[in-house]
């Protein structure tokens, strides 16, 4: 069921997680990783279609911690800020 909401392609995923990257990205892979093999090839089919890219950031910069994680002061306000403004 489509909302009829209008998106820009591809959709940026980013993430601060290197090793997530690398694994969306068929950059690595091995046995350790088996159990994620369903989910690797949804991710895959999505950027094949050019629906998405996944993009590494740095931790400090990814606002959806503010969500996740505990954070101090100062990265919390920083996050919200942008959130809110």
């Amino acid at each position: 069921i489509s909302m009829g909401l209008k998106v820009k392609l591809p959709m940026m995923l980013e993430v601060d997680n290197k090793g997530a990257v690398d694994l969306a990205n068929s950059w690595s892979h091995g046995g350790r990783t088996k159990h994620m093999q369903v989910r690797n090839y949804w991710l895959r089919e999505l950027k094949e279609k050019e629906l998405i890219k996944v993009k590494w950031i740095p931790g400090k910069t990814n606002v959806a911690d503010m969500l996740t994680k505990n954070l101090n002061e100062s990265d919390f306000s920083r996050h919200r800020e942008i959130l809110v403004s």
